[in-house]
Parts: structure tokens; C-alpha cells; sequence
């Protein structure tokens, strides 16, 4: 019996308030750009799997096998463990495994690792490595080449979808409209957010839960965590300041304010680190050349087809026997 177009993908993710939710949002890109079906094993609290099944996941509780097992697994879960017992079980099925990391952490024996960080841990990069593919959603390339203009003062904070927001946003909103009054803050709620808490004037949240391409688009300047939206704002050209909410983050955003594509925050440890923050981003909406240094460079670096690159490697794969050729 032929394959159809396209592949059959069983998604093995890790999301939860504390982990964040970036994994399952990049394997939500990567799924529209294959065309495979909405499949997914989470890791994760009931909260977690609440959100996959909003976002139009199909959840499973155990390994599909027989007739119903998948073309292709893909793993995208920052525990080692966790990610290699999925990859056995893959093996055991008889099915090809692609395993996806950040900055090298967590590496495990799949038929194709993707890693689309700047940077690397250790001294052997992944099979797919750095920026050309970080899967980021197509969406945000057409919104950067529509060039929408930037409202002025308008600082937008992303810091993921995990704890942070909460724990950090609405402080770091406060010290910005105190320190610059005319400033507009739009806090991206995430997904860990159920109840929201009173904002300054001037200070609203932003409950968008298919993407922030529209609000990144339109800020004249981002704070960002470490991960995913950092990517997302380069693609954009929007300009970053750059705070890492947990200690994994911290290389990646040494690595980009090394290259020139963001300002980097010292890590989110207290009102020190807020204040620091808010006066980066208020510096750089008055700092227009140094903004348009940043945006140059992000856009260059990120250039936002990191999907579609993985997206194709993945249907060559689920075609393949998917025998294994790399060490842990």
C-alpha cells in the first residue's frame, strides 16, 4: 500500500508552567509545514495537556503501534532521559527518530538531530545546526517582508509562555512607564497565565495565542527571554533586549549580543536585574541608530526559513528505514 503525500508524524514533547511551552510551539510550526496530522505524546501537567488540546493537538496516552504507528517520530523534550526512551521506543517500532535540542543540551542517538541554536555544547554540532534552522513560524518572514511600520514608544515584553510572565512582566511594565511615562507596554500573557493581575496605565496584556508576529511587528522595541520569541523578534528585525529567565538561556543570549543582534540583560534574579532591563529597552527607543544596528544584524542572522529547511529533512526521513548512525 503507497504512503500517503504526507507523512504520519507522532510529536514527543515536554511543556508545562515551569519548562515553558516553546517545545510544543515549535513542533506545532514544524507539524503545518509537514502537513502530518496533530498527533503528540506530552510530557507534561494536566495544565499542559489542557493547553496542547486548545492549540488543536491530538493527544495520546500511549505509543500508537501496528497498522496506526507513524512514519516518522519527532522529539523535542530537554530531558536526556525522557528523550531516550522515546527514541528507543521509536527503534523498537521499527520507525525513523528525529531528536531537536538547544544549545546541545540533552543529546541523544536519533537519525537526525536539529539544533538551531547559535550555539553549541560540545564539540560536535547537530546534523541540522544554528539559525538557518531554527524552526520559527513562516508567518513571521511574510510579516517581516510586509514591513508594517513600528509604533512609536511602544515596548512589547515576550518572556515565553512559562512562570516568568507572571513573576516578572507586570514588575518590569511598572518600572518602564515610571521611567518613561509616554512609553505603551503590551505584556504577552503566554499560556501559564490564568489570572491576570492589575496593570499600570499605559500597560496592558496580550493574549495572543496563535503567535506574537503581529505585536513583534509593531513594537519599537522587545524584552525577550532567551528562547524562541529572542528568535522570533531577530527574524523580525525588531530590536531586543534580551533577559534570561532560566540559567540555560544565559549562552544563547551572550550569543547573540556577541554578533550585535540584541542587548543583553543580566539574568532575571531580582529588582536589580528589572531595573537594569527597563532602562535597556527605554535607552534603545531613544537610541535609533543603535536600534537599526540591532535589526540589521537580527534579520541577517535569523533569516525565518528554518522551518521549511527541517520541514524537508523530516519528509526524507519518514521515507527512509531510519537506521541509526550516531552516538549519544
Amino acid at each position: 500500500m503507497p504512503r500517503p503525500a504526507n507523512p504520519s508524524v507522532l510529536f514527543c514533547v515536554a511543556a508545562g508552567p515551569r519548562l515553558g511551552f516553546g517545545h510544543l510551539v515549535r513542533c506545532g510550526v514544524l507539524n503545518r509545514q509537514i502537513g502530518g496530522g496533530h498527533r503528540l505524546l506530552l510530557r507534561g501537567a494536566p495544565r499542559a495537556r489542557s493547553t496542547a488540546s486548545g492549540l488543536g493537538w491530538y493527544l495520546l496516552d500511549a505509543w500508537p503501534a501496528g497498522d496506526d504507528r507513524p512514519d516518522l517520530v519527532v522529539v523535542d523534550d530537554p530531558s536526556r532521559e525522557a528523550a531516550r526512551a522515546a527514541v528507543v521506543r521509536a527503534r523498537q517500532l521499527g520507525v525513523p527518530v528525529a531528536s531537536i535540542h538547544d544549545v546541545g543540551l540533552g543529546r541523544v542517538p536519533s537519525d537526525l538531530s536539529i539544533d538551531g541554536s547559535l550555539v553549541q555544547a560540545g564539540s560536535r554540532p547537530a546534523d541540522l545546526q544554528g539559525p538557518a534552522f531554527a524552526v520559527i513560524d513562516p508567518t513571521l518572514r511574510a510579516c517581516r517582508l510586509a514591513r508594517p511600520p513600528r509604533e512609536p514608544d511602544r515596548i512589547l515584553i515576550a518572556l515565553g509562555g512559562g512562570a516568568a510572565v507572571v513573576s516578572l512582566g507586570p514588575k518590569l511594565a511598572a518600572r518602564i512607564v515610571q521611567l518613561h511615562p509616554s512609553a505603551t507596554v503590551e505584556i504577552a500573557a503566554g499560556f501559564s497565565v490564568r489570572r491576570r493581575v492589575e496593570l499600570p496605565p499605559n500597560c496592558r496584556w496580550l493574549v495572543a495565542r496563535w503567535g506574537l508576529a503581529d505585536a513583534l511587528s509593531r513594537a519599537q522595541v522587545a524584552v525577550v527571554a532567551g528562547g524562541m520569541t529572542l528568535y522570533e523578534a531577530c527574524v523580525l528585525g525588531t530590536p531586543a533586549v534580551a533577559l534570561p529567565v532560566v540559567p540555560a538561556q544565559k549562552r544563547t543570549v551572550r550569543a547573540f549580543a556577541a554578533a550585535g543582534a540584541v542587548v543583553a540583560s543580566e539574568a532575571a534574579t531580582g529588582p536589580r536585574a528589572v531595573d537594569r532591563a527597563a532602562r535597556q529597552a527605554i535607552a534603545l527607543l531613544a537610541d535609533a541608530g543603535r536600534a537599526a544596528r540591532l535589526s540589521r544584524v537580527a534579520a541577517r542572522l535569523v533569516d525565518g526559513r528554518g522551518a521549511e529547511r527541517v520541514a524537508q529533512r523530516l519528509r526524507v526521513l519518514a521515507g527512509s528505514k531510519g537506521e541509526l548512525h550516531h552516538a549519544a
